[in-house]
């Protein structure tokens, strides 16, 4: 029998579990999370079969899957380099900035260990194994980052992740941290800002933001995301971030400075592009 252990069970986790469920009922999952009621509620649902300590539980997995935030997944990395492990074991991980993450793996690289790091590229304003579902990933991209894994290892974690139906994209690690930036991180960042923003103008208001409409809710939705998890995504990527922030600041003052001259042309021509260029994100 597969034992496949699963470290973090948040929303992305929990939904990893889920799908390796639906993809081979032989397989045993053990769970490994701090939160008892997160850890209680997937073991009701035999979303996971056991929960351990991560020292306990890695020692006896097939397949390692981190889930938790980025620097948790660094020293989980770094645990793993120490302790004894099974000799076919596949190491992963998910998450969202690569560089940090595949610079901690080198020991197990180096000593022969499997390692492919990983990232799907979905996710919800909900948190928590209670909010994760098997179709969390559909059409998704995932982004993997080649390690020391073998052809047979990814074939085999293809095949669990199968019911996810997601897009598998090899990428190098620089590359997907400068793209997850401008595509995932900038625009949490943009997001959070807004609703700090307005919040405090509206702070002694009595409508205040009882008054906000599908707008503002649409493009502020991703700021009720976990903050611990986006914590230690803005510590990790922190490069590429502030990089992408000064763009974003330089395209903001250009049509700030549009509007305060009425500069009905760059307005129009702004919004116009930025038109085409959403309509055919749907398409």
């Amino acid at each position: 029998m597969k034992t496949i252990v699963v470290s973090g069970l948040g929303l992305i986790g929990s939904s990893i579990a889920r799908i390796m469920r639906q993809a081979d009922q032989t397989v045993e999952i053990i769970g490994c999370d701090p939160d008892d009621g997160t850890a209680q509620f997937l073991l009701t649902k035999h979303i996971i079969d056991r929960r351990l300590s991560f020292s306990k539980a890695a020692p006896m997995a097939d397949l390692i899957v981190l889930a938790g935030p980025v620097s948790v997944i660094v020293n989980q990395i770094r645990e793993l380099s120490t302790m004894p492990l099974k000799d076919h074991v596949l190491i992963t991980d998910v998450g969202s900035s690569k560089v940090e993450i595949m610079t901690a793996a080198k020991p197990l690289i180096a000593n022969q260990i499997a390692f492919v790091g990983g990232h799907p590229m979905a996710g919800s304003h909900q948190s928590g194994g209670q909010a994760g579902r098997p179709d969390l990933f559909a059409g998704a991209i995932y982004f993997l980052v080649s390690g020391s894994q073998t052809n047979a290892q990814l074939i085999e974690f293809k095949r669990l992740m199968a019911p996810a139906k997601v897009r598998w994209l090899e990428i190098g690690a620089s590359e997907h941290d400068k793209l997850v930036s401008e595509v995932s991180h900038v625009p949490h960042v943009v997001a959070t800002t807004l609703v700090n923003t307005i919040a405090e103008s509206l702070a002694h208001n009595p409508v205040g933001l009882k008054a906000a409409a599908g707008g503002f809710k649409d493009t502020t939705r991703i700021a009720a995301s976990d903050p611990t998890m986006w914590t230690a995504i803005m510590l990790s990527n922190r490069d590429a971030i502030t990089e992408e922030i000064d763009d974003f600041k330089d395209q903001l003052t250009q049509l700030q400075t549009a509007i305060r001259n009425g500069d009905e042309q760059t307005i129009f021509q702004t919004f116009t592009k930025a038109k085409k260029i959403r309509e055919s994100l749907d398409n």
